[in-house]
């Protein structure tokens, strides 16, 4: 009699536990995917309403030098450690017994990125998505009154909620959040309300018809992945994006302890790296500034033919964007460097070049945020169910030939990770 009390006491605690986190992750994934959408539409306005205009006789991004100098100014002065994309930190910031992280400093990061964007510097608008869905959740547990331990995974449910919509995907968008942010080491009971929280999400994004910056296509044609001479093509290929992968890790690790070390003051450090830019746009074009949409679509058909020079200067041009100050995520560039690499690399081997652009797009970000899981199934969601199995070759050869390294900070990460695990060990 005993034991069947004990196992009815079990069963009521997993119940309960299972009610909240589904209510909680449902209610925050709504807040949360109507916040980062609205947030999307209005950055898409200012956007079209920037672009391909003059000012005082001047193209937009002359105007990048002073939005980087300002971006770069104003998050040194209210949220130092959240410079370049700054995800990891705001997340950090928020599950910290110790950080205070509030309204202001937080909308300021939110406007420099904005402003870097709309101004043309090479940045994403992921990363903002991201910070929204923590600080969103950072202020639930706060009216809640949640436990420390409730706050982290509530705070990870808002982040997979914000990678959902802003990449269409919401499985894909769950797994990044839990395997990029959190050494790849992810615990079953995150899952559920990741889960939960990244599809409510995505239903609000349905609901507000956000546009996206790539549109789902599906492979016309996909050869049979089982026979040698496709699969061997497609580990050089993974080869080949692992490379590229590393090439974007060391360009803005290395753009941003050089802009440490030659520029002091924060302001310059922006406008010389928005003068640069520039200086490089006149001199190779500007499909390499902003969030560049047009390219990555275009790379994705048989028509288009990409050069090795445009993934090598986006990822210069982003380097020097986030590098120097500017603010904006990285995996919105990774994609135009993953597509036009993929692009290049199908019309070098003369494959199925829309194929192999899919594959770079989803590889070269398994490499530089160590994501192969969430890059696999990014793939599937996105680019149909039948390229699994070389999204999946692809995207772990290019996660190990990229020395699994990360975009993401490694130390940030892992001090997310033991504090998470301290509660559920």
């Amino acid at each position: 009699m005993r034991k069947e009390i004990e196992s009815f006491r079990e069963y009521k605690i997993v119940f309960y536990d299972l009610f909240k986190w589904i209510s909680i992750s449902g209610f925050k994934g709504a807040l949360v995917g109507f916040g980062v959408s609205l947030y999307l539409i209005i950055l898409e306005i200012l956007i079209n309403q920037v672009e391909n205009k003059t000012f005082f006789g001047m193209p937009y991004y002359f105007l990048l030098p002073l939005a980087m100098g300002i971006s770069a100014w104003i998050v040194f002065k209210t949220l130092p450690e959240a410079e370049g994309d700054g995800t990891e930190d705001i997340v950090r910031d928020s599950v910290e017994d110790n950080k205070r992280l509030n309204f202001f400093s937080f909308s300021v990061k939110q406007f420099a990125t904005v402003i870097t964007i709309v101004s043309g510097g090479s940045a994403g608008k992921e990363a903002p998505s991201a910070q929204i869905g923590s600080y969103i959740s950072l202020v639930f547990s706060r009216i809640l009154k949640f436990s420390h331990a409730d706050r982290i995974l509530t705070v990870i449910t808002g982040v997979s909620a914000g990678f959902a919509v802003v990449f269409g995907a919401p499985i894909a968008g769950a797994l990044f959040a839990l395997e990029a942010l959190f050494s790849g080491r992810i615990l079953y009971r995150v899952c559920v309300p990741a889960f939960i929280s990244a599809f409510i999400a995505f239903w609000a994004m349905k609901v507000m018809n956000v546009s996206y910056i790539y549109k789902p296509i599906k492979v016309a044609f996909v050869p049979n992945f089982w026979e040698l001479a496709n699969f061997i093509t497609v580990v050089i290929a993974g080869v080949f994006f692992g490379l590229i992968s590393y090439l974007v890790i060391i360009g803005i690790e290395n753009a941003t302890k050089f802009a440490k070390i030659v520029i002091i003051h924060p302001f310059f450090k922006g406008l010389v790296g928005g003068t640069i830019i520039v200086v490089l746009a006149l001199i190779f074009g500007t499909k390499y500034l902003g969030l560049g949409l047009e390219t990555i679509s275009l790379s994705l058909t048989e028509s288009y033919q990409a050069t090795i020079l445009e993934p090598l200067l986006k990822i210069l041009f982003t380097s020097i964007t986030l590098g120097f100050g500017g603010s904006g995520g990285f995996v919105t560039p990774i994609f135009f460097v993953g597509s036009t690499a993929g692009n290049f690399f199908g019309h070098l081997v003369e494959g199925n070049v829309p194929l192999f652009a899919a594959l770079g797009f989803v590889a070269v970000l398994s490499g530089s945020t160590n994501s192969p899981i969430a890059s696999t199934i990014l793939a599937a969601e996105l680019f149909g169910s039948e390229i699994i199995h070389f999204a999946a070759v692809a995207s772990i050869i290019s996660y190990i030939v990229s020395s699994k390294k990360s975009v993401f900070s490694s130390e940030i990460i892992e001090i997310i990770d033991k504090r998470f695990r301290a509660h559920y060990k």
